[in-house]
């Protein structure tokens, strides 16, 4: 149990929220975006239908025009030659007035109904107080057009001539005007905004847009430039523009009769306000329980988790060999019971631990000193008998070098005192003794590649003898061919590796195998040979992963070697 209480429980905490704030947010995203679309859909209709009012007003005056435009008595005033006298004269511009002034009564919205006669100078207009004519009517018959005046008037015009005008410096017999005043379009605009809209303007890029006479004129002027409309200027959608005061979702609607744009905007933040204080008072609930969790948390992390982690960190030290750890500052409740219970238990385990320790230093002391004392007679044994051969010989330099050298040797062996060499000393030895062995027959070679940094490490003495002794005595006891031994030395990923190899015949594989096996499975009381006994030693000595490998040199013969590890600072 590693992790921590505290950490443990503010998790499964937070596991618990998650669904129910991933659902709420789900939720609440699901009813914002239908409440947009259901807004979008119904301030599009609402758009709509005044766009549809707008257009229809305008349409009422186009027809307005052609229906004068193709009055027989309207063209017989621009031709007072075909009226006769000047009584018929008078009934026709009688009747022309009449039905200008009937036909702009028939609408809710008024506006100037108008017929020139340049080529006379007359001119029959509606009775109405919104104003005259221009000074100036447009050089070119058109559709609606949008004029600024210099003395600040403004409003839509639209003309109709016979013959019609297409050029500046033509000049028609007659022409039908209608004309509708900005502060008309500015009523209506107010009217819409009294039955439902929230602050309709017209715009057109290039103009200065047409507001009505309540409208937030310092807001719109800072939506202008995100207001103009993309390629397809028939086809504008919903825009949400950012401001300082907050969102809002712009609808923009052509007026086809005009080519301006009915535009009305709705505030986002105002609509979303209720659900963003739901929205708010369910995660400061939220955020008020993981308060209190983490709160919780604490109280049972200060006096659960803490005593408790600390009594893992004492079973952590005895288990690491630290029998001395003692447990300090024993809390409250039953914690202290635990306390005392461990430091008790610590005590008697390290009496235990330092008695079993001391048997365990002495009995390997004795296995050492038993297999170390088993290595002298096989090697003597051996000698002696040269020694017997070369007597019997009369090789007198040959026996005396040859004692000398086993003086030497036994010197070396018969050192109990000191359970370890150095490499440097038992290649010595290695080297006399294969000098010997020389000196008796001629029949073999040997090579020495060791490192030198190797040489001052210490090794079980005796470790490497028996090895070298191993090839003398049984790989070149039928030599077919000239032999070699190549002695190794060579440290390796913090293992040092002596290694023993001759070109003798070679065991066959499963020979090998069950030689190898036999050395690794020996323990202190069944071993009958050398190689056993540097392997049992080196395994004591150096711990697991130390010892003696077999296997097949790269001539054929046998290859036998040694490994243990090193500490850092020795290798």
């Amino acid at each position: 149990m590693r992790s921590s209480i505290f950490t443990n429980m503010v998790i499964a905490l937070l596991l618990l929220l998650t669904p129910i704030i991933a659902l709420y947010a789900y939720s609440n995203q699901t009813s914002s975006r239908v409440l947009t679309e259901e807004i979008v859909k119904a301030k599009r209709t609402q758009v709509d239908t005044f766009v549809g009012q707008i257009g229809q007003m305008f349409a009422q005056f186009d027809s307005y025009q052609k229906m004068l435009y193709q009055s027989k008595e309207v063209r017989n005033l621009a031709y007072p030659d075909l009226l006769g006298d000047d009584l018929l004269h008078f009934r026709t511009l009688k009747t022309v007035s009449e039905e200008i002034n009937r036909l702009v009564g028939y609408g809710r919205r008024k506006g100037v109904i108008a017929v020139v006669y340049p080529k006379t100078g007359m001119v029959i207009k509606s009775d109405s107080s919104l104003g005259a004519l221009p000074s100036a009517l447009p050089d070119v018959d058109g559709f609606w057009s949008y004029r600024n005046e210099s003395n600040g008037d403004s409003y839509f015009i639209e003309t109709i001539s016979n013959p019609a005008k297409t050029a500046k410096a033509e000049e028609a017999d007659l022409t039908v005007v209608a004309k509708v005043d900005e502060g008309e379009i500015k009523s209506g605009l107010s009217d819409m905004k009294s039955k439902g809209l929230e602050d309709p303007f017209l715009y057109k890029p290039g103009f200065t847009p047409i507001f009505n006479y309540t409208a937030d004129q310092a807001l719109i002027r800072h939506m202008l430039p995100e207001l103009t409309p993309g390629e397809h200027a028939e086809d504008v959608k919903p825009r949400l523009i950012r401001t300082e005061n907050g969102a809002y979702q712009v609808h923009m609607e052509m007026v086809p009769s005009l080519g301006w744009y009915l535009v009305d905007y709705v505030p986002i933040d105002t609509i979303m306000a209720p659900i963003k204080r739901n929205q708010t008072m369910f995660y400061m609930i939220s955020g008020m329980m993981l308060f209190m969790a983490f709160i919780l948390s604490f109280i049972l992390y200060r006096n659960v988790r803490i005593p408790f982690r600390k009594l893992m960190q004492g079973m952590n030290f005895i288990e690491k060999g630290m029998y001395k750890s003692r447990m300090q500052d024993p809390p409250k409740g039953e914690f202290r019971y635990l306390y005392q219970r461990f430091n008790s238990m610590a005590a008697r385990i390290e009496e235990l631990i330092e008695d079993v320790l001391k048997e365990q230093i002495q009995t390997k002391e004795a296995n050492v000193k038993q297999l170390q004392s088993q290595i002298n007679p096989h090697f003597l044994y051996n000698t002696l008998a040269y020694i017997k051969s070369m007597v019997e010989l009369g090789e007198k330099e040959a026996a005396v070098s040859m004692t000398m050298n086993l003086s030497k040797y036994y010197r070396y062996t018969t050192k109990t005192s000191r359970s370890f060499a150095t490499l440097d000393e038992e290649m010595g030895l290695v080297v006399n003794y294969l000098d010997i062995h020389r000196m008796l027959t001629d029949d073999f070679e040997y090579e020495i590649e060791i490192e030198p940094a190797m040489t001052e490490m210490e090794i079980p003495r005796l470790s490497l003898q028996p090895l070298v002794e191993n090839v003398i005595v049984h790989a070149f006891r039928k030599p077919v061919q000239y032999g070699i031994v190549r002695i190794r030395g060579r440290v390796e990923s913090g293992i040092a590796r002596l290694s023993v190899e001759d070109n003798g015949p070679g065991i066959p594989q499963a020979q090998l195998d069950a030689m190898q096996s036999k050395i690794r499975l020996a323990t202190s009381g069944e071993i009958d040979s050398g190689l056993q006994n540097v392997h049992q030693r080196l395994i004591l000595l150096f711990g697991e992963g130390s010892g003696l490998t077999l296997g097949t040199s790269e001539w054929g013969g046998l290859r036998a070697e040694i490994s243990w590890r090193i500490e850092e600072g020795n290798a």
